[in-house]
């Protein structure tokens, strides 16, 4: 029995001319040419975008497999659409076997100009040139350029390459590397009370600890008096993250740094020094808690930048500060001393910084899909800058397979879009300004890279800018970091499909732009490609994000030496080296980006 609905008449009146004609489109449209539309972009039936609730999502498991209505989840190849693919990528301009050759000899070769570039009478003589047990130069180079001094945030960051080498294979723990890392933080401590003209430091009246931010010292550990861009607010904070790795590196090999300095003394190395520390807990108090303290107190304050040019605020220099502030506050917590007033400046400032990077600090500019490096420097520059990259990569090096850095929830990982755009936009740019790489402009392959499309340094004085090693060595990095990100969350690749937020995504895919985005579908937003983890389609990927990432690489072995040496740049129109010889980074960069590779090597090789 039918019952009558309550409370409402049945209306019998008929619908207007006009009205009926809305609907019956509406119904022909629903089924007619909404299906028509999905096919042509290549939609499986299961995911037809037909209602609100209905899933946006391009699912492929699959790039090689043709379609099979069995298989639903690989998108049919018919001639009249266009669906997304891998590109095509050409990595190297040598074989295979050559380029793998050539990149383990380089691998050694860098290292090995690396710690040449250390004062530690254990293994160089720099000593008999004055340089102090400990202190990291930037290069051999004397004049034309002149880089014969010590920069914290040079040393830090070479320092903590020389970390991620210090356990071996074998899980034990490289004593002679040990022993050059105790000097340098037995070093850092000396400069830490130098008085210099940024300020006094520690141990002298000023509580801002201004003289931390110093960013330059002679090879004996003495003030340099000359003029420069002073402060430069990032060396402290990246010494801190160099000091937490060492910590930690030796936690997950069981090593006690007092037994460490007491083996280093019996065999030798150290004797002649006067170590400041002994064990962890006054590693802290002579070293750690001082840098801690310069950072919470100065975050705020215009710096100079990275490259010493421009003063004012800067994403690489905010991340890392918040970088050392999460690992600090980490540190304490897990060390006993959550009640430390030190704890709560750092909780403090770390949820400022987090707010200044991401909301207030102009770095994310709602007109550029790439990080903005200096916001203030807008009026003269695009903004894009190598920086960003080398900010991210060095603050989650818990990305890099090692598992020793503790996972603080920083913004702006390796996986992030703005980072992935900012390479994308930097290569678009330098593939075309600098004609050493007019031979390599594809979206297939990588380029030669220097520090900012407006750079007009030549290594000794300015004309025009060139490529950098440690730049290109670094986008090698960064890309290798994403693949082992990627295996380590174990998680589907979800990736919207637009070649705005996603543009670093068309260098590795094809087919994003036969999809319009917002809008289109019932609820509005992009469709997005979903590559399962694990799937065939996912290892693909990572092999050619690798290629990718080798493509780099094998661009600066047609620029270093015979004897694998590296300067400071290569001349954009030549390739021949110039600038600073054998720059410690660039060796530094090199084999950071080599290590990395390394450890995803395995991952891609056994895929399941």
């Amino acid at each position: 029995m039918i019952k009558k609905r309550s409370g409402r008449k049945q209306c019998s009146l008929p619908l207007p001319v006009p009205l009926v004609a809305v609907v019956l489109l509406i119904c022909a449209t629903y089924k007619y040419i909404l299906p028509l539309k999905v096919e042509m972009v290549g939609w499986p039936a299961q995911l037809l975008p037909l209602a609100l609730n209905e899933s946006n999502r391009v699912v492929i498991q699959d790039f090689f497999k043709p379609y099979d209505p069995a298989y639903p989840t690989s998108l049919p190849t018919k001639n009249y659409y266009r669906k997304i693919n891998l590109r095509p990528l050409a990595p190297y301009r040598t074989s295979g076997a050559n380029f793998s050759a050539w990149l383990e000899e380089q691998t050694s070769t860098s290292f090995e100009k690396l710690l040449a570039n250390i004062g530690d009478s254990s293994y160089n003589s720099l000593r008999e040139q004055g340089v102090a047990e400990g202190a990291v130069i930037a290069s051999p180079s004397k004049e034309k350029p002149d880089y014969f001094y010590q920069w914290p945030r040079d040393a830090a960051i070479t320092v903590n390459t020389v970390v991620s080498n210090l356990v071996g294979s074998d899980k034990a723990v490289n004593l002679t590397l040990a022993g050059t890392i105790v000097k340098y933080l037995n070093n850092s401590a000396v400069l830490q009370r130098v008085p210099n003209p940024s300020g006094q430091g520690v141990g002298g009246s000023d509580p801002q600890l201004k003289g931390l931010g110093e960013p330059k010292f002679e090879v004996d550990s003495s003030a340099f008096t000359g003029n420069w861009g002073r402060p430069q607010n990032d060396g402290a904070p990246l010494r801190l993250i160099a000091t937490f790795h060492f910590l930690q590196r030796l936690c997950d090999a069981k090593v006690d740094l007092k037994q460490l300095i007491a083996e280093l003394q019996g065999q030798g190395q150290g004797q002649e020094l006067r170590l400041s520390f002994h064990d962890e807990e006054s590693l802290f108090e002579t070293l750690i808690r001082y840098d801690l303290e310069f950072v919470t107190q100065n975050w705020k304050v215009d710096s100079f930048d990275l490259w010493e040019e421009v003063k004012g605020h800067h994403f690489f220099t905010s991340l890392v500060q918040l970088a050392a502030t999460k690992q600090g506050l980490h540190y304490m917590k897990t060390h006993g001393r959550e009640n430390d007033p030190l704890a709560q400046k750092l909780q403090q400032a770390a949820n400022k910084l987090n707010d200044f990077l991401t909301l207030e600090g102009g770095f994310l500019n709602p007109n550029k899909n790439y990080i903005v490096e200096t916001p203030s420097n807008l009026n003269s520059r695009s903004g894009l800058d190598v920086a960003v990259l080398i900010a991210s990569l060095l603050t989650h090096a818990e990305d890099e397979g090692e598992g020793s850095s503790p996972h603080t929830n920083l913004p702006f990982g390796v996986n992030d879009s703005g980072i992935l755009n900012t390479l994308h936009s930097l290569v678009s740019t330098m593939a075309i300004i600098y004609p050493v790489n007019h031979q390599r402009h594809s979206p297939r392959m990588g380029v030669a890279l220097g520090r900012y499309p407006e750079d007009v340094y030549d290594g000794i004085g300015t004309s025009e800018g060139n490529p950098w090693f440690l730049a290109t060595s670094h986008a090698a990095q960064l890309l290798y970091q994403l693949i082992h990100k990627m295996y380590a969350d174990q998680a589907d690749l979800e990736i919207p499909v637009n070649t705005w937020e996603s543009k670093f995504w068309t260098s590795i895919f094809e087919g994003f732009e036969e999809y319009p985005s917002g809008g289109v579908l019932a609820g509005g937003g992009d469709y997005r490609l979903i590559i399962p983890y694990k799937s065939p389609a996912f290892h693909q990927t990572m092999v050619s994000l690798l290629n990718y990432g080798d493509s780099f690489l094998d661009k600066l072995r047609e620029h270093v030496g015979e004897d694998g040496s590296m300067s400071e740049q290569f001349n954009k129109y030549t390739g021949i080296m110039q600038g600073a010889r054998e720059l410690t980074w660039s060796h530094g960069a090199f084999w950071s980006s080599s290590h990395v590779r390394e450890q995803v090597l395995p991952l891609i090789s056994s895929p399941n």
